[in-house]
């Protein structure tokens, strides 16, 4: 009796483990209206794609008519608990219906299964047009399915138990631009030119003012810096001669799309200099309007980048024990693409046209730190007095008003010691009055190593920083500042916001 239970149970842990490890297959039926809603037909030649695995696209056959299978190559196991998405592509720009989320669990299995597979039904998947209006061409689908298969799968060892398994931005909106260019179905040729633009996130013209208040581990003291030099040279070259160190260099990035880089050096008692470099690129997913000589098209979404530059070259003199005073000299480079056309081909296919805008400007910043006491000291930054402005927004080619950005402001600050604890303060004015106000404090718990903190008022973006010896690691959260819609991280968490670098201080 007990060797006949010993062998149920060992059959039941088999089978058990032979259906976990069974790859799982999704499979259905897209069905069109043929010609009217009480009547359907399957739909042949919709591409189906799976949102988290591009590369697993398929097409629905013509025998049995619209119907298709995907295998996904994994163990039912690794999709047990999971919603995942599927996406039919065709000639209908405007069908609802072109997405559909499966929960994958044990209970929907068929009951006859072989040894390598098992089922999943994908039920009711039925296209609310007419099937002329649906089905794509064979040509069409062949090159349709080729740019969608070399699309990037999502890492499936990064998504959670409870997670649905959906695609990424930036493949949900190569299929916006898929089914709107496959849309325009029988047009050949057609060269659509931009007539407007949709509202954008991304704010052109702004790093500069933003970088000091929402992108370092110094916030609060930048403009009137003291136990941390790493961005002296930016924001205020003055206290660089009131400083104890003889030299510093620095570097703070995210490895994304901040970066800053800089260093400075005393010739003397009297004279400073330094050199800086600071980067920003930011992309997003931007709606646009286009219009050719005989029809307007629906909207349609484009990949927009900004690339922002600063170069700085600063010099700092030591009136007297408590006076310094600097002098910074900049080139600020911002580079941008805006569309200019679309091209639709013979198969349905959009290319965006874009120009490329690029602008410099050179300006100086005049600085100065004042040292009321040994506990207090205070800093002033007039930044751009030459009246750069860099462009606010994209625009499109030929419009007349392009909107800029004033890039003079001046930076106010103010520090306050005591033995290992400091308190700071930054303001920032521009054209339009008070851009933000930061507060900070840092505080040294044993030797070589410092703890940062900051907040600023407006943005309520904050850091979080820790120092040892030379090497920095900082939590920067901007509060959705920068925008980076085309590459996004699987953790929004850390997204961009965990930056690392090295201090070098030279006594």
């Amino acid at each position: 009796m007990m060797n006949y239970r010993l062998l149920i149970a060992i059959g039941l842990l088999f089978n058990t483990q032979l259906a976990t490890s069974q790859q799982l297959t999704l499979k259905g039926k897209i069905r069109c209206m043929n010609p009217t809603p009480s009547t359907t037909k399957g739909a042949e030649n919709i591409i189906v794609v799976p949102g988290y695995a591009p590369s697993l696209a398929t097409f629905t056959a013509s025998f049995p008519t619209g119907y298709f299978e995907i295998n996904t190559g994994m163990p039912f196991s690794k999709l047990e608990d999971k919603v995942v998405s599927l996406h039919a592509i065709s000639k209908c720009k405007d069908c609802k219906e072109t997405t559909k989320r499966v929960f994958i669990s044990a209970d929907q299995f068929l009951q006859k299964q072989n040894e390598t597979k098992r089922y999943v039904t994908v039920k009711d998947w039925l296209l609310k047009s007419t099937c002329q209006q649906v089905e794509l061409s064979e040509k069409q689908v062949d090159s349709i399915i080729t740019v969608v298969m070399k699309q990037s799968d999502r890492d499936l060892d990064h998504v959670t138990a409870a997670s649905a398994l959906t695609a990424t931005p930036a493949f949900l909106n190569l299929l916006t631009s898929l089914t709107t260019v496959v849309g325009v179905g029988g047009i050949a040729n057609v060269h659509y030119h931009i007539k407007q633009l949709g509202a954008g996130k991304i704010r052109y013209g702004n790093f500069m003012h933003a970088s000091p208040m929402y992108h370092s581990a110094n916030t609060g003291f930048n403009f009137s810096p003291g136990r941390d030099m790493s961005e002296a040279v930016f924001w205020n070259p003055s206290a660089i001669a009131l400083s104890k160190q003889k030299g510093n260099m620095s570097l703070l990035s995210n490895a994304k799309n901040i970066g800053k880089l800089s260093g400075f050096i005393k010739a003397n008692d009297k004279l400073s200099i330094g050199a800086g470099f600071i980067f920003s690129t930011q992309d997003e997913f931007r709606k646009g309007y286009f219009e050719s000589s005989n029809s307007d098209r629906n909207e349609d979404s484009m990949l927009m980048k900004v690339n922002e530059y600063t170069g700085m070259l600063s010099a700092a003199y030591k009136v007297n024990s408590k006076l310094g005073i600097g002098l910074g000299a900049k080139y600020m480079m911002q580079s941008f693409n805006i569309p200019d056309s679309l091209f639709c081909d013979n198969l349905g296919f959009g290319t965006f046209i874009y120009q490329q805008i690029k602008l410099g400007n050179f300006d100086i910043d005049f600085s100065a730190t004042y040292k009321a006491n040994q506990s207090l000291q205070f800093g002033l930054n007039l930044m751009n007095i030459l009246g750069s402005k860099l462009h606010s927004d994209a625009f499109i080619p030929y419009q007349y008003a392009k909107p800029w950005q004033q890039q003079r402001a001046a930076g106010l600050g103010v520090l306050y010691k005591y033995r290992r604890f400091n308190a700071g303060a930054d303001a920032l004015i521009n054209e339009a009055g008070l851009y933000d106000l930061s507060v900070g404090a840092n505080f040294v718990p044993f030797t070589n190593a410092l703890i940062s903190a900051g907040f600023t008022a407006k943005q309520m973006s904050y850091s979080l920083a820790f120092r040892l010896k030379h090497f920095r690691i900082a939590y920067i959260n901007d509060n959705g500042l920068m925008v980076q819609e085309k590459r996004v991280g699987n953790h929004k968490l850390l997204n961009g916001r965990v930056f690392g670098g090295f201090v070098v201080d030279l006594d």
